[in-house]
Parts: structure tokens; sequence; C-alpha cells
């Protein structure tokens, strides 16, 4: 006999295995995405952004910034403060100033205030946290 040999391929199979191959292919790259995804989601604990919440001093209010980057805490910031407020309550500024470094350097609302501050400071921190809880994923 010759050397021709034909091979048979019913269309019926070669339907199938490419059907699978597709689906093989579509299963592996979504599986890839989505560990690759994972990884990006938990670079912090909080959405990117600026919050603002009011905070009542007095008759009068102020405004308290929350800069959220890269999932972290980056800034706390005393905005929009009258001078009647700065004047009626000479430590709030010092005590925003003292609380944005200890928040930004431990990334939690449990920190240490000096006692000459505990009461601003306070009001301050619950500011913070209702920032935070806006900005939570």
């Amino acid at each position: 006999m010759g050397g021709t040999r034909f091979m048979v391929v019913k269309l019926k199979e070669l339907i199938k295995t490419v059907v699978f191959a597709v689906l093989g292919v579509i299963i592996l790259v979504g599986l890839i995405w989505f560990f690759l995804s994972l990884g990006d989601n938990d670079s912090g604990t909080y959405r990117d952004g600026v919050y603002h919440t009011q905070l009542a001093v007095g008759d009068e209010s102020a405004m308290v910034s929350v800069t959220i980057e890269d999932g972290k805490i980056e800034d706390v910031a005393l905005t929009e403060v009258s001078e009647s407020t700065m004047v009626f309550y000479p430590l709030l500024q010092s005590a925003a100033e003292e609380v944005c470094k200890e928040v930004v350097k431990t990334q939690a609302l449990t920190i240490q205030v000096s006692q000459e501050n505990a009461y601003s400071a306070q009001a301050i921190l619950e500011a913070v946290a209702q920032g935070l809880e806006e900005a939570k994923k």
C-alpha cells in the first residue's frame, strides 16, 4: 500500500475542542485578573479622597478635613475656622496639629494627647472618626 494516509476529523469533535479551548483561556484569564485585582484592593482600609466633617465649636463651626491617599490617612487638618473661634478657643489649632501628627503616624484614632489639649483633641478626633466612616471601603 502507498504512503498516503488520510485522517478523518469529525466536525462535531473539532467544534467541541475549539469551544473547550476558548472556555479554558477565558477561565484562565479571569482567574489571573481576579487574583491580580485582589492585591490592588488591599492597599488600605479607606477610599482615596478628602473627607470633610463639620465641627461645632461653641456657636461657631469649623471644618475638619481628612485626606486619604493609597488607602491610608495622609493628613488631618482644621479648615474654615473663623478668627473669633481662634480667639475664644486658642488651643484648637495646636490640638489639631497634635492630632494630625499622631493619627498619621499611628493610622489609628486611639492616640495619646497632652492634657492641656484633651477636650479639643477629643472633639477633633470625633470629627476625624466621622470622616473616616465616610471613607471606609
